[in-house]
């Protein structure tokens, strides 16, 4: 196969960790979402930018991530989550769900000031820096995830998301054997709302 058209790998298309914003494990939620407020919105000028997730550091170290859905979850009455029955923990799945008027305020007032570390979604899962975007993509779909950790040896350097994965996919299915790195990116309008996913 030609050098042109070899696949890419993870590290091709991962996001470096320092272009992601941070925040301490001690932050509170009011403030961490602050940061990814400021985090949303893609430079127009600069592809591939725009967050939906922020990386929670203890010791200096990459320890979580937290995005729109840990804030949803972060929301949910505690009602809904469960409880505890002689240290056994309970599904509340049968329960009908009741939300009254004001209960979205409520939970909002309730969590702002609690931590971001409480809400995070731990780095549990990852793929190395060398490994195929197959393997990421496989990784995606397991643990039904928009984006996977990208290590290097022992270190958290970056993130792979869904969004970039499929890019490569369609080019190649698309284009099939051209030489894609000669390629544009395409000019299709409901493209450019992936611009910031994950």
């Amino acid at each position: 196969m030609k050098n042109s058209l070899r696949e890419k790998k993870v590290k091709d298309m991962m996001i470096p960790i320092h272009d992601y914003p941070t925040v301490s494990a001690e932050t509170t939620l009011k403030d961490a979402i602050r940061v990814l407020r400021n985090s949303f919105h893609p430079h127009e000028k600069k592809p591939r930018t725009g967050r939906q997730h922020i990386f929670v550091v203890e010791d200096n170290e990459p320890v979580g991530t937290f995005g729109v859905y840990e804030l949803l979850k972060a929301i949910e009455p505690q009602f809904l989550k469960g409880t505890s029955y002689f240290s056994m923990k309970l599904n509340n799945s049968w329960a009908i769900p009741i939300f009254w008027d004001g209960l979205f305020t409520e939970r909002c007032r309730e969590i702002a000031h609690k931590k971001v570390k409480e809400f995070m979604n731990p780095i549990e899962f990852y793929v190395h820096i060398d490994d195929t975007l197959l393997k990421a993509s496989y990784s995606m779909a397991k643990y039904k995830s928009d984006f996977v950790a990208v290590m290097d040896k022992d270190r958290l350097v970056g993130m792979i998301r869904s969004v970039d994965v499929f890019q490569e996919i369609s080019n190649w299915v698309v284009y099939g054997d051209m030489e894609l790195d000669s390629l544009e990116a395409p000019d299709e309008p409901w493209l450019k709302e992936f611009a910031f996913e994950r």
